[in-house]
């Protein structure tokens, strides 16, 4: 597992280990601390230390969190002689709207790709890639935005300060109410897991993994209730919404919540309730106290709507 020692690797290793899976980690840093049994530490942009790497371990499976560069993908279709290969996108679809996001929304990208390429756009040309290669037998799991203890973007920690702090939490007016683009960690681990099962017949496919039918609404006040405070959302055209204020939009432009339903019947996938996410989250934020950088402009939100 590419990535195995962050977020959602974390999460994906425990639950395969769970299953009696043997799990290697492996990371560009030496071992780290945590639940791994077992950890191979490489730089996977230099293809020979790729190389070396699967020759070492010959894995049946590779998952792969950590690839944005299509030089990557190129490198892993050279090298990889397993069974799956299991890759990790995000934010590959266009705006739909406020449809829901399905997995044949994805359109390839036409050309060649840029040599280096920021996180978003690269993810859409490694998916492009692995759409026109037919030898490698790869599998495709899309999160949208993930939360869980420890998330490193704090993005769901925006909300829970702001919640926490009694004051009201501008929400975009349009969009509030619709499903948002929303996973948890845990559940993506368990998605991850599911997609290296070799029992699934899963070779070029895509399969999406979030809640199902979570707005932005629902989130706010399941923080609200396990705090057992009131939340005070004051909606505002998404246009005139403060930088950081509400980092998980959503967008009028784009598409409104995950269609699963590809992940439920192929996979057995099934997403966590929204309040057991949410009381695990709460269980680090009250320990932790991270701050999310938008929340240093709170005075200023307040201000616009007078309270």
């Amino acid at each position: 597992m590419i990535g195995g020692a962050g977020f959602i690797g974390v999460a994906a290793c425990k639950e395969l280990m769970r299953r009696g899976v043997e799990t290697i980690a492996a990371g560009r840093k030496e071992r780290p601390y945590g639940v791994f049994t077992s950890y191979v530490a490489f730089d996977r942009t230099d293809e020979g230390q790729l190389a070396r790497a699967l020759a070492q371990t010959e894995p049946d499976v590779l998952l792969d969190l950590a690839c944005y560069q299509p030089r990557e993908i190129e490198a892993v279709g050279r090298q990889f002689k397993g069974q799956r290969y299991v890759f990790i996108s995000t934010g590959v679809y266009p705006d739909l709207h406020g449809q829901p996001a399905r997995e044949e929304d994805f359109v390839p990208l036409h050309g060649e790709p840029p040599a280096t390429l920021e996180y978003l756009d690269g993810k859409r040309w490694s998916e492009t890639l692995l759409a026109r290669n037919r030898d490698l037998p790869w599998t495709v799991v899309r999160p949208p935005a993930v939360f869980g203890p420890g998330d490193p973007t704090l993005r769901i920690a925006a909300y829970i300060q702001r919640v926490a702090d009694g004051g009201p939490l501008l929400v975009p007016e349009e969009t509030y109410r619709r499903p948002a683009n929303l996973a948890w960690v845990k559940d993506i681990g368990f998605a991850c897991a599911l997609a290296c099962d070799l029992r699934k017949e899963t070779t070029h496919k895509a399969y999406n993994a979030a809640f199902e039918n979570v707005g932005l609404r629902d989130l706010i006040e399941g923080i609200a209730r396990a705090l057992g405070v009131e939340a005070r959302v004051h909606p505002i055209p998404f246009a005139e919404l403060p930088e950081g204020s509400s980092p998980y939009g959503p967008d009028p432009q784009r598409h409104s919540g995950y269609d699963i339903g590809r992940a439920r019947r192929e996979l057995g996938f099934e997403p966590s309730a929204l309040e057991d996410a949410l009381a695990e989250t709460l269980a680090w934020y009250r320990v932790a106290r991270p701050s999310h950088p938008g929340y240093a402009n709170r005075a200023a939100e307040l201000a616009m709507v007078g309270s």
